[in-house]
């Protein structure tokens, strides 16, 4: 009789016990005229990789299950300036409403929308950046979508096509021998596509090969490195953040993967900076960020961090070993440590080209 009474008493009291431990956070999120915004991810303290969600195509979003306390919910969506407030999590249920402001989204090549989904365009040359000649196709270029697996070759030409590319803002890199790699940043529209023209200028010294290495090799060190590894395309960099870390807190790659922002190792255009800090670097003129967790090359029985082969851990060079940003060494592998903070950061800058 007396373990039937407790059972009572556990059972009368879970559901008491239920509501103050944990709430449902829904809400809606909506643009300056109203309008219901769809596919916002919203993230309810940015360090944890269960609380996010994203609004359906009402705006609405729901997470179930957060614990009671004091967090930071940050809300991204590309054309618009990121969102961020305080809530304090109590009771059963919690609704917020968020208004998102859009911005314009910065291209650097003509643009145009087409008929059909994905990403299509034209690549030319202009020959050598100081004595032009009219532009003339090019056969043979790569046009590859970083963070994504998408690429294409042009044709004969000149044109290619990505009609895979989604809807979202997108970094593509267009490369061929002989000529100077560019970022392209692009925006494909909902239920439409884009078309770009970008012109590859030719090189024309051997100092600039080693930036072509540099540059290249940023999609193979993004797939090589494993989730939660990430690309910041120059559109979710939001141009009145204070400083480069703060805008990066806000970018929507990172917050989708989960990774945290912490001081780490720092390169500018390929090159090792240990003297910069993130707090002290400009939003202007960025291209683009790769963002990496701390990792451990794997070689036999060989097991050494990373970040001691970096500047940070007091040993100059390029920002990884060949194997890396390359494949023609075997045997080499990334190992991803634990955690989700971000430690190894290169940025690109437009100066570079």
């Amino acid at each position: 009789m007396r373990s039937f009474a407790l059972l009572l008493v556990v059972v009368a009291a879970a559901p008491s016990l239920h509501a103050q431990g944990t709430t449902a956070v829904s809400g809606v999120v909506r643009d300056e005229t109203g309008s219901a915004i769809r596919e916002a991810l919203v993230v309810i303290d940015p360090d944890s990789l269960r609380l996010r969600t994203r609004t359906d195509t009402a705006g609405r979003f729901r997470i179930a299950s957060v614990p009671s306390g004091r967090y930071e919910v940050r809300v991204v969506r590309i054309g618009y300036r990121a969102h961020s407030r305080l809530i304090d999590v109590t009771g059963r249920e919690l609704e917020i409403s968020v208004e998102l402001r859009s911005v314009p989204i910065p291209l650097d090549t003509v643009a145009v929308r087409a008929s059909r989904p994905g990403v299509y365009g034209l690549v030319v040359t202009r020959g050598i950046s100081l004595l032009p000649h009219e532009p003339r196709p090019l056969h043979g270029a790569r046009v590859e979508a970083l963070n994504e697996p998408h690429s294409a070759i042009t044709g004969t030409d000149g044109r290619f096509g990505m009609p895979q590319l989604a809807e979202g803002a997108h970094s593509v890199i267009v490369s061929l021998d002989g000529y100077v790699t560019k970022i392209v940043p692009v925006t494909v529209p909902p239920d439409q596509g884009v078309e770009i023209t970008v012109t590859l200028d030719s090189l024309y010294a051997e100092y600039q090969r080693w930036d072509e290495d540099q540059l290249r090799g940023i999609s193979a060190r993004v797939r090589r490195a494993i989730n939660p590894a990430a690309f910041v395309p120059m559109q979710e960099i939001d141009p009145e953040a204070a400083n480069l870390r703060d805008a990066l807190r806000y970018s929507y790659s990172l917050l989708s993967r989960g990774l945290i922002i912490r001081q780490g190792c720092i390169y500018l255009d390929g090159r090792p900076r240990p003297d910069l800090a993130l707090q002290d670097i400009s939003t202007e003129g960025i291209q683009g960020i790769e963002v990496y967790p701390p990792f451990t090359l794997q070689d036999g029985w060989n097991l050494a961090p990373i970040n001691a082969l970096t500047p940070c851990g007091g040993v100059t060079g390029g920002p990884f070993p060949a194997a890396v940003g390359r494949r023609t060494s075997a045997n080499r592998t990334l190992v991803r440590e634990r955690g989700n903070a971000a430690q190894i950061i290169m940025i690109w800058t437009k100066a570079r080209q």
